[in-house]
């Protein structure tokens, strides 16, 4: 998930009282302002209103070939395919093949103790599992061996008890619809959601295939304000058939998700997904924690769920309004896009749920190590705030906006779990959470 950024300053505004309904209402002009926007190479917009769809496409799929985005370009959505796992395990639960609160051990066996359905759909897991990206293979098998492997994984805290954004939860979820549908999670997904919604543009493409789908548009990184194509072939191990359930390989259209969006907000039984289940205290503060595959917001404006994605140079994410049943769809190739889409979303002003505590005095309780599998993060306090160093990143400047919560370049970050004397047991970085080495010291 991208964290929002500031507009640039030719970023244009949605209506400040209903930015979803602004941007599903009129999806070409959505997509066009986009795409003109430097961080943005192409582009769809879908808009769903009073049950209808509408489609914009506009910009390019590929800055070196200028060829131009249509409403049948495919784009690569990585992590919106988790709205679509937990959607497929939601149907299982509508079936009765299991329900939420069943425990995970009663289907798929390892040391899950205490890790129930719920769970592993509202990132609240705990696995120390957050972004493992290894290949497993490219056949049936591939989301077998990849749950295999995080039987070796450790815990951050106790299932439920927070919010970590978990790729390894989401698998694991699709290792369970593997378990009780008896067929792979791509066709059990093609059967019960894409064929049953019409998502007929839709479809699986590994990161080494990408090199000859030419049909879905080209990754693009934004370097000094301007897009920059990437290879099409994508060498990275997130792009692999073990990460299927998580968004590894799945590319789709902003119409096809579309279609998905309003066939969800219509399902009955889905409404507990869209409800809050994991909070997720301090950090972005519009940001109030996960549904069941969805990200559950509140801003001045307006609430809504949101899901968001990237693969390499790819980003999109679908917004919705539960209440009104309207929804957008934006697709882009550019892995900056997903910014420019946040910020219109996040109108300003104040936003819902209890004040923030004050700034802390002693910055000294927050210093230390903090860990999980990804990285180690040494933080130490540097002029008004403090300094995270970890290897292979630049330093992050940490500024306190309150006690739980401090601004960097990337994001706002939050500290949690505090003991009676004010040191902080975890920090959430980048969405994820890392526990404190109680055995070392910073240095």
């Amino acid at each position: 998930m991208v964290n929002p950024v500031n507009p640039a300053p030719n970023t244009f505004n949605a209506s400040p009282s209903n930015p979803i309904g602004a941007l599903a209402a009129d999806p070409q002009t959505a997509a066009e302002r986009l795409a003109a926007l430097p961080s943005v190479a192409g582009v769809q917009v879908a808009g769903v209103v009073d049950g209808s769809l509408a489609v914009g496409a506009a910009g390019v799929t590929d800055t070196e070939t200028g060829e131009p985005v249509t409403a049948g370009t495919g784009f690569r959505v990585g992590s919106i395919t988790k709205l679509l796992t937990a959607h497929l395990v939601m149907r299982c639960v509508l079936d009765g093949r299991l329900g939420l609160d069943d425990p995970l051990t009663r289907f798929v066996p390892g040391p899950w103790d205490g890790l129930l359905v719920r769970h592993l759909l509202s990132h609240s897991t705990g696995l120390d599992a957050g972004d493992i990206f290894v290949d497993t293979g490219n056949d049936d098998d591939a989301i077998a061996r990849y749950t295999a492997m995080l039987q070796d994984v450790g815990s951050l805290f106790p299932p439920g008890a927070t919010f970590s954004y978990c790729n390894g939860g989401i698998i694991l979820a699709g290792r369970l619809v593997e378990v009780v549908t008896g067929r792979a999670w791509r066709e059990a997904l093609r059967e019960k959601v894409l064929d049953a919604v019409g998502m007929r543009g839709t479809r699986f493409v590994t990161g080494v295939d990408a090199e000859h789908d030419l049909g879905t548009a080209r990754g693009h990184v934004v370097r000094g304000g301007e897009p920059t194509a990437l290879p099409r072939r994508i060498d990275n191990p997130m792009c692999t058939r073990g990460l299927d359930p998580a968004g590894g390989t799945l590319v789709s259209t902003a119409a096809d998700l579309g279609r998905f969006t309003l066939a969800h907000l219509r399902t009955p039984g889905t409404e507990v997904m869209r409800t809050l289940h994991a909070p997720a205290p301090g950090g972005v503060s519009t940001m109030l924690g996960a549904g069941l595959g969805w990200m559950i917001w509140a801003n001045a404006a307006q609430s809504s769920v949101r899901v968001g994605g990237a693969n390499p140079g790819q980003s999109g994410l679908i917004a919705a309004d539960p209440t009104t049943r309207t929804a957008v769809v934006v697709l882009t190739n550019s892995d900056q896009g997903i910014n420019a889409v946040n910020t219109l979303l996040d109108a300003p002003g104040p936003t819902p749920g209890p004040q923030p505590e004050p700034a802390p005095a002693d910055l000294s309780r927050y210093t230390g190590r903090y860990v999980s599998h990804a990285v180690t993060a040494e933080i130490t306090t540097a002029d008004a705030g403090l300094l995270v160093r970890a290897e292979g990143y630049p330093d992050i400047p940490l500024t306190p906006r309150d006690r739980r919560t401090f601004d960097s370049p990337g994001g706002p970050v939050a500290f949690l779990d505090f003991d009676d004397h004010g040191t902080p047991d975890r920090l959430r970085l980048r969405m994820r959470v890392m526990r404190r080495d109680s055995t070392a010291q910073p240095r």
